[in-house]
């Protein structure tokens, strides 16, 4: 923070403001938290844990919304999206339900994603239902 959001004094490193004597230690340590959190966010990602990214980038927002988390989390969205359509053509419904757990994260509920998840849930219904063989019912 470079100025003090109480009297727009100029800033230096100490938590009181050298104007108005406000205490800032607060704001500074929500400022240190957002950049941990966005960190943390990056790593998960890079090492292949979309779920603890989301949660991360979601956290770091909560603290301060940056330019930079705000960013990294529409490219996370585009990210997760491009995850579910690839889970969706491997027929893998776990992953494309883990997936829209974390685009419910990121984006919070809303039509678009409700009607992914009853989607997944009538393919994977579908294909449960054509992948078992014969049962005992079919030759009665």
């Amino acid at each position: 923070m470079k100025r003090c959001p109480c009297c727009n004094a100029r800033l230096s490193s100490a938590p009181l403001c050298p104007r108005c004597g406000a205490n800032l230690s607060h704001v500074l340590r929500c400022e240190q938290l957002a950049k941990q959190w966005l960190a943390l966010s990056l790593q998960t990602l890079e090492t292949g844990h979309a779920t603890i990214a989301a949660h991360a980038v979601k956290r770091s927002l909560s603290y301060r919304q940056t330019l930079e988390a705000r960013i990294f989390r529409e490219f996370l969205i585009r990210h997760q999206y491009g995850a579910l359509y690839d889970s969706l053509a491997r027929q893998d419904w776990p992953s494309a339900r883990r997936t829209i757990s974390n685009l419910h994260v990121l984006q919070g509920d809303n039509e678009a994603l409700s009607r992914f998840q009853e989607f997944i849930d009538h393919l994977s219904a579908r294909s449960t239902n054509h992948s078992e063989p014969y049962s005992r019912w079919h030759l009665l």
